[in-house]
């Protein structure tokens, strides 16, 4: 059963939702809860996603771009194809292992 509720003015809970091909544009989904959910191919533009937490999801093959994701939490995701532009990420980790390091390791060849 798919559910969406809102959860106060910055809060919107989904779980086990098929919104594959979705947009979301100019948006606050602050504090945005996400669990078993399908967003393969969403498109995310000017979208403040801060405190977000993602837990087994799919973000297979979607575009993020000018997108606010700070303090947000993404556990146990398909991202494969994701595409990210336009992002500050700065405390960002994988596994443990600060993205920006990562980024200057390999731009450093």
């Amino acid at each position: 059963m798919s559910e969406a509720s809102g959860a106060g003015r910055d809060k919107l809970e989904m779980e086990d939702m098929q919104l594959d091909g979705s947009r979301f544009a100019r948006a606050s989904l602050k504090g945005l809860s996400v669990t078993d959910s399908d967003l393969s191919g969403a498109r995310l533009d000017d979208v403040n996603m801060a405190g977000a937490v993602i837990e087994n999801a799919t973000l297979a093959g979607a575009t993020l771009r000018n997108l606010s994701l700070e303090g947000a939490s993404i556990s146990n995701a398909d991202l494969s194809g994701l595409s990210v532009t336009e992002a500050n990420l700065e405390g960002m980790t994988i596994n443990g292992i600060a993205v920006t390091d990562l980024l200057a390791r390999w731009e450093a060849g």
